[in-house]
């Protein structure tokens, strides 16, 4: 009974998600504030749902509501969404010609993430590798573990203070028995990040598999990714090869200047 009472919500719940959509879609489409009305007459929905939906939608900064017309338009939080996607794809399209540079200067799989809630999240990765489970563990959409991966520390590094001590005020998981689990050695590492721009992740997360990742700034020096090396621990030593945190870095920097930044000024020269 619960079952069937899940199957059910969950089918509410993607029909109302549909709704919303359709109703962004519309007032997107429209190009000018709508009334209610107008909105529930394009979509066939009633009036009493549509106005549920807004109300939730201007709660949430979504869309906003004129005083005047009481019409609705779309809100800055959608705007500030859409320039986060835009700047994440435009920095995939900038990054994917380094990044390729990258992969066959150390022969190895490059990947490109971004911070995401508070994650670092794969947005692109090439592959130099047939081992599957290497695919799997650099395939877009991924979440590294935040302190067990190079990529999830550097965006832990650059993160709010308070987000970063709500991760550290407890115990940290362990994923085998090389992941750093100590918060005081974790600390250390952010620290190192923050003066040394890369980092290593040696066998952490997946025995067998290291990482080096560089983090990616912007013309305001804020993180907006991460450009790093995925192989087999038979090529990604400890230590690894400073060649390659080199080629690492160099990468990041690369990237980081065509964004005007000029944090690696000194560190690393473009490749």
């Amino acid at each position: 009974m619960n079952k069937q009472k899940d199957i059910a919500d969950n089918g509410s719940m993607v029909r109302s998600l549909a709704v919303t959509f359709k109703l962004l879609d519309t007032m997107a489409n429209a190009g000018e504030p709508m009334r209610i009305t107008e909105i529930a007459r394009q979509l066939g929905e009633s009036k009493a749902k549509i106005h549920r939906h807004l109300s939730t939608l201007r709660s949430l900064g979504v869309v906003e509501q004129e005083k005047t017309s009481e019409k609705y338009r779309l809100g800055w939080k959608l705007f500030r969404l859409g320039q986060a996607a835009f700047e994440q794809f435009d920095l995939k399209s900038i990054a994917e010609p380094h990044m390729a540079r990258l992969r066959d200067l150390t022969n190895q799989s490059a990947v490109l993430a971004v911070p995401s809630g508070g994650e670092a999240m794969v947005i692109a990765s090439m592959d130099n590798s047939s081992d599957t489970s290497l695919r799997i563990s650099a395939v877009p959409g991924a979440t590294p573990p935040t302190t067990a991966s190079a990529q999830g520390r550097i965006v832990l590094a650059y993160a709010t203070e308070d987000h970063r001590e709500q991760l550290l005020g407890g115990p940290l998981k362990a994923y085998n028995k090389k992941s750093i689990t100590d918060i005081a050695e974790i600390r250390k590492r952010l620290n190192q990040i923050r003066t040394r721009l890369y980092e290593t992740a040696i066998e952490e997360v997946m025995l067998g598999f290291s990482t080096i990742a560089a983090p990616i700034f912007d013309s305001d020096e804020k993180l907006i990714g991460t450009v790093g090396i995925i192989g087999s621990v038979q090529y990604i030593a400890d230590p690894p090869n400073p060649q390659q945190i080199a080629h690492v870095q160099s990468c990041a920097a690369t990237i980081s200047k065509i964004f005007n930044s000029n944090a690696y000024a000194g560190i690393a020269d473009p490749f």
